[in-house]
């Protein structure tokens, strides 16, 4: 059985970043996540029922592309909660988490949570080989553990 989760993201920069934050917006919703909220500085979203990190791979894709870094993404597992008329809802604390560790992310850095990471570990989904775990100095003064995901290495030039 393939495992099966939802994924909460945050994307940050710390100038407005209209396009950046439109280029990721129509990424998102091409493969099938939600925006929650967006502006020209920050874009949350979800992706439920995902069955990879496909969301946490365009968010080291993209933060690694513009030079210098303009993005920061922070990535949470979430809880689908119901409501009364059946349409699924995300439990708060996956946004927090996003949008906390987006926060204390450096320039072109994505982080996860403790608990996505050991997710990703555990059902060995890339890009699990390449998290480091971290402790993090979120805004508000309080600490996090937290994954790191280190960039991919480039295959050694043969000659």
């Amino acid at each position: 059985m393939k495992a099966s989760f939802h994924i909460v993201g945050c994307a940050v920069a710390r100038e407005p970043a209209a396009g950046a934050m439109d280029e990721c917006l129509d990424w998102l919703r091409r493969h099938g996540a939600e925006a929650l909220a967006h502006n020209e500085r920050e874009l949350v979203f979800v992706k439920f029922d995902a069955a990879d990190a496909a969301l946490v791979d365009f968010g080291c894709r993209t933060a690694a592309r513009h030079r210098p870094p303009l993005l920061r993404f922070g990535f949470a597992s979430g809880i689908k909660e119901g409501t009364s008329d059946g349409q699924p809802r995300l439990g708060e604390r996956g946004i927090v988490q996003a949008c906390d560790l987006a926060g204390a992310a450096q320039p072109g850095q994505v982080l996860l949570s403790s608990q996505l990471g050991s997710l990703l570990q555990v059902a060995q989904i890339e890009p699990a080989s390449r998290l480091r775990s971290l402790r993090v100095s979120l805004l508000d003064g309080r600490s996090a553990s937290a994954y790191t995901v280190e960039p991919r290495r480039r295959a050694a030039a043969t000659g």
